[in-house]
Parts: structure tokens; sequence; C-alpha cells
């Protein structure tokens, strides 16, 4: 609607400027156009360029309208597949939108996973993490949806009567979310039938298994480094820094690691038995929240990592652990970080945070 609008305002212009030459010199008053007179008068001229308006109208419209048409087809682009059982799914074609996604972790052995283990887009583009180093890849549409026909037809993962597979506690699992049908599916595959279970949840359990080592196999092809022009600044606290390195000083005026790190992790309390106050967070455990930085500040931190995607600071006698990571597709969009840490089973993302980092409130 803003574009049919901004057209029309660009139709009035045009008609002022066309029409401006018709002024009454006698009397140096602006006349009023109207069809009835131009009519009357037999304006030639005017006759012939109303008709150009008026073809200029009707085209103008139909762009616009094409335009908010593509757009739309562009922003909501699916594709319906029919698998062998005769049903169809549909899926989103966007590169911005996950179709597939793995984790690893969730127990309480110390797994932090900085990105997802696999991220697979509507376009086939593929994402394998899950460090800071990521590679991407690419999937054709054939390939793809022979990925998908098997998970939904061969494995029947849409008709699982349970979403948990997982029955020893503190455990680390594997969760699979499927994009599929505008509808989200989740699936924790870990330790399973060490207490009694029914024979279909066994072969539920197994099906689960045999897809998500489909997934992995259908990424065959060649892979480059992920790159990224949009990045977060990830601190925290560290109490075992290598002294034997040296540690550069902390100089940069928007904020100090001290407010990033309270603000991403929360504050340490101090710790009255020893020297170490780790809370885990980013080491075993996902942040709050995580600062997605501007073009300056970006530009500023990579100067002062030298080009590296990690390093240990000096701030007032504390040491801190400094990470770029490069924001995926979805993230942007969905300003979600995913970050997959120890002690959760159940997926639920960084916030992402953007301007001033706020100064922190020291109780006493």
């Amino acid at each position: 609607m803003n574009i049919i609008i901004d057209q029309f305002k660009s139709i009035s212009r045009a008609i002022k400027g066309l029409l401006g030459y018709e002024r009454n010199n006698a009397d140096n008053q602006n006349f009023v156009f109207s069809w009835e007179i131009a009519i009357d008068q037999g304006h030639n001229k005017v006759r012939y360029r109303l008709l150009l308006i008026m073809l200029s109208v009707i085209v103008l419209l139909f762009t616009a309208c094409d335009s908010i048409t593509n757009n739309s087809s562009k922003n909501n682009a699916k594709q319906t597949l029919s698998i062998s059982s005769g049903t169809t799914i549909t899926y989103t074609t966007s590169p911005q939108d996950v179709l597939i996604r793995t984790f690893y972790g969730g127990g309480k052995l110390g797994t932090f996973e900085m990105s997802p283990e696999i991220s697979i887009y509507g376009d086939g583009t593929y994402i394998l993490g899950p460090g800071l180093q990521m590679q991407q890849g690419r999937l054709q549409a054939a390939a793809l949806q022979q990925l998908l026909n098997k998970l939904v037809d061969t494995y029947s993962l849409l008709k699982l009567n349970k979403q948990q597979y997982y029955d020893i506690p503190d455990q680390n699992a594997t969760v699979l979310q499927l994009m599929l049908n505008d509808k989200e599916y989740t699936y924790l595959y870990g330790p399973f039938g060490n207490v009694q279970e029914s024979a279909q949840d066994i072969s539920e359990y197994q099906r689960l298994g045999k897809a998500l080592t489909s997934i992995t196999e259908a990424l065959i092809g060649p892979t480059h480094k992920y790159t990224s022009q949009e990045m977060v600044l990830l601190v925290h606290q560290t109490f075992s820094p290598d002294l034997s390195q040296s540690i550069p000083y902390w100089y940069f005026q928007d904020f100090t690691l001290f407010q990033l790190s309270v603000y991403e992790c929360g504050l340490i309390q101090p710790d009255l038995t020893g020297p170490n106050a780790d809370t885990g967070c980013l080491t075993y455990t996902v942040p709050h929240t995580a600062l997605l930085l501007n073009a300056q500040q970006l530009q500023q931190i990579k100067t002062l990592l030298h080009g590296q995607e990690q390093a240990v600071f000096l701030e007032r006698r504390a040491y801190y652990s400094v990470t770029l990571r490069p924001l995926l597709p979805d993230e942007i969009e969905q300003k979600t970080l995913a970050m997959f840490g120890s002690q959760e089973l159940s997926y639920t993302g960084v916030s992402l945070a953007e301007g001033p980092v706020p100064i922190p409130t020291l109780t006493p």
C-alpha cells in the first residue's frame, strides 16, 4: 500500500509539472484546470497530455502491484513436495529460514556449543558448526527434497508418538529441529532403552537415529569457511589465563569488559573458599544475552583482536575472554543467537541486544 501511495504522489507531481504552463497571463493568476474546460476549449495538446497521464497511471499502478506481489512471494516463498506415501509437505525456500537444525549437549558433562552442529536453510544452504570455525556448503534442490522425503516418509518423523527419547538423566543428547508445514517439530535423541520401553518406542527411537545419520550423510559436497558482516561480542571473566603469553590491556571507549561480562553473564559473586569464582557462563552454559555490534564497533574490535576471533584481555587486574561470533542468516532476522549449553535439554536461544551496554548496579 505504501508503494501505491508513493506512486500517486509521483503522479500528482507530474501532473502539476505538465499542466503548469496553463496560466492566465492577463491577470497573473493560477487558473483551475478541469476536464470540461479543456474539452470545450479544444486544447488538443492538453488532451494528448491527459492521455499520456492516464496511461502512465495505469502502468505505474500495475508496476506497484506487481512489485508488492513479487516482494510478498520472495518473503513467503513456499515449496510443496509430494512424498512417496502420497501425502504432501510444504517448506520455505528462503535462505534465512531454517528447515533442519541439530545441537548436541544439554547434560552435565561440560558441553557448550557456540553454534549449531548443522543448519540447513530453505534454499539448500547448510552451515556446519559447532564452534567459531563454521563451514558452509550447498545442497541442490533435488538433494534437499530427497533428504526431506527420507525424513518424512522413510522414517516418518512427523508421526512419532514422543518428542523425547532419553531416559538417563544428566547425559548429553542430540536436539533435532524440523520446520515443515509451517510448524516446528523438536526431538531429543539420547541414551534410551535403559528402562523398560515399549516395542513401538524402541522402533521410533531407532528410526530417529537413522534419520539423524541420513542428515549427516547428505552433506557431502564441498564447503568453505562461513563468514558474516554482522557479529556478536561475547565476554566472560576467566580465572585461568595463560600467563606465559603476553596479555594486552583492553582499550575501548564504548564499554568496559566488566560492563559487558555482567550484562551477558551476570555479576560474579566473590568466592570465599578460593580464587576461582567462575560461573561457567560461555564455557559450559549459554549467556543471558549477547551484544550485536554496530559496524564501527566491529571494525575497532577486530583491530584490537588483530584479526583473531578470540583473545584474552586484562582490565583492572581482571582477565576476560573476548570472542567474536558471526551471525547465522536466521539469527540476523530473528534477533536470536542459536547456542546450546550444559544443563538444558530444551533449546530456547539467546536474545540479541543492540545499543549502549548498561552500567551494572553493584549491591553492597
